[in-house]
This record gives structure tokens, sequence and C-alpha cells, in this order.
């Protein structure tokens, strides 16, 4: 799966963790994490960065290509 994620670095995924689905531009992986920046619904368009363990992400929706 890491190698795959590689690829889709500065793409927007989706990723769901539990009952939590994040949805963002990837900005990192590497064996054990994910790193998203995720965008808040306010006026100012504010980021966030989300990490993720790999080990508890329960699935990832990427961009049809």
């Amino acid at each position: 799966m890491f190698n795959q994620l590689r690829k889709l670095v500065n793409q927007d995924i989706k990723v769901a963790v539990g009952e939590e689905l994040y949805s963002g531009e990837l900005i990192s992986v590497d064996n054990f994490v994910l790193r998203l920046r995720e965008s808040t619904d306010t006026y100012e368009r504010e980021f966030r960065n989300v990490v993720v363990l790999l080990s508890e992400v329960s699935f990832i929706q990427v961009p049809a290509n």
C-alpha cells in the first residue's frame, strides 16, 4: 500500500478511520503514517494537518484516472 500511496502525493484523497472520514491533499506517506492537509469549511478557508496511522485506515478513496 505504501508504494501505491506515494504516487498520490499532492492529490486529493479521502481516508476513513473508524467512524471518521478525512478528505484532503495527501502531503506525505511513509511505512507507518500518512499526512493530509484538510481544508476547513470556514470563511477564511483554513487548513489543518491530519496524521493517520496506516494500521488504523479502514479504506482510502482516490481520484479515478
